[in-house]
């Protein structure tokens, strides 16, 4: 996936004219969850390997949106092919270029009134010819046609005229939504980091860490009857005595869990699907609900099962297992060892700033555990359908 840690928004102008206003759009912007890009700050990203236009052109590339903004000055300007041009220029064609290719990519553009009030009049004593000629790509280029550019272009005066345009989400930015977003999606990393530390430990020895599934790595246990107790060794019955302790432990979790599902709840993860003309969730959060889900399968279970609390309590030198119950304990273990990992997966696309995990089928969130996946969604509603047929 690629790693924008928030919707990027690359902006486009030259700095001398635009420098205050640049700076009062990033602070904006950048509260309401958004990543802005700005070739005069630190965190532009520049290569030191690649001249300053091709860094410009190669951020836009990683952007989200393409934020133009237009005055009467054109900048610095050079040849390209022998042809007078300016960075922003060549920046709003290569925007062109990847729109092209069939890149999603914004855009948002807005033009200083008395620049398009000079341009109207083809006025070349106060605004520059290139600004005259980027103008007219900007609502001529066929690529959008004149109704599109013609919703997508806006005149401003000052800073306040640019928010009153972006706060009414026509160009897709989503500003309280996408400020709301990342305020849950830094809970939701904080409740899912503190949950998976509950389940590793750190070896003193070598100061790593392990899960405690791979640490207790419960064995398959062969019985030679289903209800028939087995005597097990001290060691089998230590790593099982610390598994039922940790579960029944862990019951607390449960809170924790109920409290992610509520963040979850608020709908703020949630998209309009266009082609599927539905909500969805993003890949990460679509985890997030199947692993928490499992756990609260394994600590219901654990803090109802009295069976549990009772194998727990048996004495380690003397411990008698039967296979039946064995299976109920195994399959916890299991679906705690795959919680886990999903929990791991989690981490690493918060802590990493991933924006979203790998597209996966519908069927790889289905599990829900070892005894609840026991019938396929499908089969039961086939059930479901022809279960009334046979009384007719």
């Amino acid at each position: 996936m690629r790693m924008n840690p928030q919707p990027t928004i690359f902006l486009s102008s030259i700095i001398s004219e635009f420098y205050d206003l640049r700076g009062a759009l990033k602070y904006f912007l950048g509260k309401s969850g958004f990543r802005v890009l700005m070739s005069e700050e630190p965190d532009f990203g520049a290569d030191c390997g690649i001249d300053s236009l091709d860094n410009c052109l190669k951020q836009i590339e990683v952007s989200d949106y393409y934020f133009l903004i237009i005055g009467n000055k054109p900048g610095t300007i050079f040849k390209l092919s022998d042809v007078e041009t300016t960075v922003t220029f060549e920046e709003f064609r290569h925007y062109i270029s990847l729109i092209e290719k069939g890149k999603s990519l914004n855009l948002i553009a807005f033009v200083r009134q008395h620049t398009w009030d000079n341009y109207q009049k083809k006025d070349t004593s106060v605004i520059h010819p290139l600004q005259i000629a980027l103008i007219d790509e900007l609502i001529h280029n066929s690529l959008f046609g004149d109704k599109k550019i013609g919703r997508w272009r806006y005149t401003f005066n000052k800073f306040a005229d640019i928010i009153a345009v972006l706060e009414t989400n026509q160009n897709g930015l989503f500003l309280e939504s996408t400020r709301k977003t990342s305020i849950f999606r830094a809970y939701l990393k904080r409740e899912i980091t503190d949950i998976l530390k509950l389940f590793v430990q750190k070896d003193t020895k070598t100061d790593s860490f392990q899960t405690i599934t791979d640490y207790l790595n419960l064995p398959d246990l062969k019985f030679s009857d289903f209800l028939t107790p087995t005597l097990l060794t001290r060691e089998q019955a230590a790593r099982i005595k610390t598994f039922l302790t940790i579960i029944i432990s862990r019951g607390t979790l449960l809170l924790k869990i109920n409290r992610i599902f509520n963040y979850v709840a608020q709908g703020e993860f949630s998209r309009f699907d266009t082609k599927q003309v539905t909500y969805s969730f993003p890949e990460f959060i679509k985890l997030t609900i199947q692993t928490l889900e499992i756990m609260e399968k394994i600590f219901e279970n654990s803090r109802t099962n009295e069976q549990f609390d009772e194998i727990r309590k048996r004495d380690a030198g003397s411990f008698y297992i039967c296979e039946a119950e064995y299976i109920l304990i195994h399959h916890t273990f299991i679906d705690l060892n795959i919680a886990i990992r999903k929990l791991i997966s989690l981490v690493n696309c918060f802590q990493q700033n991933w924006t979203d995990l790998k597209n996966k089928p519908d069927e790889f969130y289905s599990y829900r555990g070892a005894y609840f996946d026991k019938y396929t969604d499908k089969e039961i509603a086939e059930f479901a359908l022809g279960y009334f047929i046979k009384d007719i």
